[in-house]
């Protein structure tokens, strides 16, 4: 199993559930985020290292691989938990120039990481981006919102298609409610904890021929560590 994760938006919900699952399980973390302010939360003994950088261009996300070599001497795996606020509102409310920079922060982010990191990952590493359910179906007033995990989930479809040899690429899509930082006092029993994400991300990483995707779904706390369970045919 890939030893060396990078975790890209660290300090989000998601993002720091798979950094700190991932630690727990033995894995040497560097945690990036853009806001080095933000990152301070990991300076609790914890061993996890930090970097700081975005995902803006291509030439941004290669200057966030090359600093990420730093801490650990390279990097074995990546997963990206990059997802930017935006809006609730009707579709018809949407202006072109707002839609452009919501595709802006929460797809072409992804689309310039896996440019820029997917190849230079060593010929067992893994590239791992996490997705929504909402790919499936809409929320009120967030249409735009399952616009851009079915176009995330096609794009890594794409790649993982294209991908000839090297480093695979996953896509998570997350379907259970997650347990993280932000909802801890509103959270059921049954969602999925923050840091199970990431215990879930180093069994695809430990196993990818058992987790071959490319998308993958994890639906349950009862299916951390195991694949999804298969459908029934009709």
């Amino acid at each position: 199993m890939p030893k060396r994760l990078l975790v890209i938006g660290a300090c989000g919900d998601i993002g720091q559930g798979i950094a700190r699952g991932a630690r727990a399980q033995g894995l040497s973390v560097i945690a990036a985020d853009r806001n080095a302010e933000r990152l301070q939360r990991y300076a609790d003994g914890s061993g996890i290292a930090t970097i700081t950088g975005d995902l803006a261009s291509e030439e941004a996300a290669i200057a966030m691989w090359e600093t990420a070599q730093a801490p650990f001497g390279g990097v074995d795996a990546v997963a990206i938990a990059v997802n930017a606020p935006n809006a609730t509102k009707p579709l018809m409310d949407w202006t072109g120039d707002e839609m452009t920079q919501v595709y802006a922060t929460n797809l072409l982010t992804h689309f310039n990481a896996i440019k820029a990191m997917l190849r230079r990952l060593p010929e067992n590493g893994m590239l791992i981006g996490i997705g929504g359910g909402t790919a499936d179906f809409i929320l009120r007033d967030m249409a735009q919102l399952s616009m851009l995990q079915a176009a995330q989930r096609m794009m890594y479809r794409g790649f993982a298609k294209e991908r000839k040899s090297g480093a695979q690429i996953r896509e998570l899509m997350l379907i259970s409610m997650i347990n993280g930082e932000r909802k801890r006092e509103i959270a059921q029993p049954d969602w999925v904890m923050d840091t199970e994400v990431g215990a879930h991300i180093c069994a695809i990483l430990a196993d990818p021929e058992t987790f071959a995707g490319p998308v993958l779904r994890l639906e349950s706390r009862e299916q951390v560590g195991k694949p999804e369970p298969r459908k029934a045919a009709a």
